[in-house]
């Protein structure tokens, strides 16, 4: 008689893949959440359109849209450029304000879309001003373009 039945003695001819198995879903989540870390890396990056008229196009494209012209200063403010001189507005309601008076007076196309307001953006402003004078803009119908200058 003996104390270990000699069936219990004999190796296993079966492999266990449970640790195999949790090894693979562990290497999977790893690269699962890198691919998605890497992807909101890349996507948060904000390309800005630059301006170059072209020859013999320039005048006609006047024509066509109408451009405003709005700053965005290094701590936040707005600025409504014109050709001759800049006036501060201190919210975004004050220029939706303009914006809406400038378009009842006739001095804006009657299709709002043939109106552009280019946003010239100081590379040290804080993003939340940005954001709201986009947002504002579009409320009214206007399309808003963030631009910057080669010249800076």
């Amino acid at each position: 008689m003996e104390l270990v039945p000699h069936d219990e003695l004999k190796p296993s001819q079966s492999f266990n893949f449970a640790p195999m198995i949790d090894f693979l879903f562990l290497m999977l989540s790893l690269f699962a959440t890198l691919a998605i870390s890497r992807a909101a890396l890349y996507d948060s990056e904000v390309e800005l359109v630059e301006l170059k008229p072209e020859k013999g196009a320039a005048s006609l494209r006047a024509k066509e849209v109408q451009q405003i012209n709005l700053s965005i200063t290094s701590n936040g403010g707005y600025k409504w450029m014109t050709e001759f001189q800049e006036y501060p507005m201190e919210t975004v309601q004050a220029i939706q304000e303009e914006l809406a008076r400038q378009y009842q007076i006739g001095a804006l196309p009657e299709d709002k879309s043939k109106t552009e307001v280019l946003l010239h953006i100081d590379r040290k402003a804080p993003w939340d001003p940005i954001a709201k004078a986009i947002f504002a803009i579009r409320e009214i119908g206007f399309s808003a373009r963030p631009v910057y200058d080669s010249k800076d």
